[in-house]
């Protein structure tokens, strides 16, 4: 049997930095969507229940009071992101539903420094309707 000389073609040191610029890439714009979607849904989850214990209070209730306990309870469970996050309940009239506008900025996926007005991920820009609650 023969020893064949195997070639060592695509073994340097550029294709190796390459490779490795596309793996931390793609790792990193995974893990900037991940991070993106999880703070999206949490921060929906707190609005949603939010609108809903505003909902379900008694009628009879202050309902300047329970809303704004609703939004500190809110604030609370977001943090230091609480600052970054639009909360407000919006006047309905005659209706018996309880809504409240949500916007939150999202996670932007490359650093301040790179872009400033790239590409986000987990924005929000909603409005939750909930009907009332009957005694």
């Amino acid at each position: 049997m023969e020893n064949r000389w195997r070639s060592e073609r695509g073994t340097g040191l550029l294709p190796t930095v390459l490779g490795l610029g596309v793996l931390l890439g793609t790792v990193g714009l995974a893990s900037n969507v991940a991070i993106g979607l999880w703070d999206r849904s949490s921060i929906e989850s707190l609005a949603y229940d939010a609108a809903r214990e505003v909902a379900t209070s008694d009628p009879s209730a202050d309902q300047s009071v329970v809303r704004s306990l609703a939004l500190e309870r809110a604030c609370d469970q977001l943090g230091d992101r609480c600052a970054e996050v639009s909360m407000r309940f919006t006047h309905t009239t005659g209706d018996p539903m309880v809504q409240l506008h949500v916007s939150a900025p999202g996670i932007a996926l490359l650093p301040r420094m790179i872009a400033r007005h790239g590409p986000v991920v987990g924005g929000l820009e909603r409005t939750i309707r909930i009907h009332r609650e009957k005694p």
